[in-house]
């Protein structure tokens, strides 16, 4: 073998190894690019999750209930309603909770039967970032339940 063969089967060596590189590299920019400029569509077939607020339906049940036992958690009801419940006492008898549905940011509809009869409420939440679970219970309003509602 001498250096003129030699010298041509390298240069025809390198040449493929560059070939090799160029393919990789393109491969791995559209890899990257794709990674990067890639949309994301989830379907999801139940709608009510991003629908309602989980959370603030959670702290609705919670306030009311811990409300209407006598014992309101500090974490979940705002301190004016402690001190208004501490003057006059919310008693309330739950026998069932029959729905909690958001109605609007802050606010949710509690649909519960107590003593027989089928009662709502709109609880009006307070949003902020220094509570623990974000809303405090903040008002309670009583309002007309009908048999639509469950």
């Amino acid at each position: 073998m001498n250096y003129d063969e030699f010298e041509a089967k390298f240069v025809k060596e390198n040449f493929k190894l560059k070939i090799a590189l160029a393919v990789s590299l393109i491969v791995f920019s559209v890899g990257t690019a794709s990674i990067l400029l890639e949309k994301r569509y989830y379907l999801y077939k139940g709608g009510a999750l991003f629908e309602e607020r989980p959370l603030a339906e959670e702290v609705c049940r919670q306030s009311f209930n811990t409300l209407a036992e006598g014992n309101p958690n500090p974490n979940v009801v705002s301190s004016g309603i402690i001190e208004l419940a501490k003057k006059e006492a919310f008693n309330l008898s739950i026998e069932k909770i029959y729905q909690v549905k958001s109605l609007e940011v802050g606010a949710c509809k509690i649909i519960l039967k107590s003593d027989g009869k089928l009662m709502a409420f709109k609880v009006t939440l307070d949003g902020s970032n220094t509570n623990p679970f974000y809303y405090k219970l903040s008002q309670i309003d009583e309002i007309p339940a009908t048999k639509e509602d469950l």
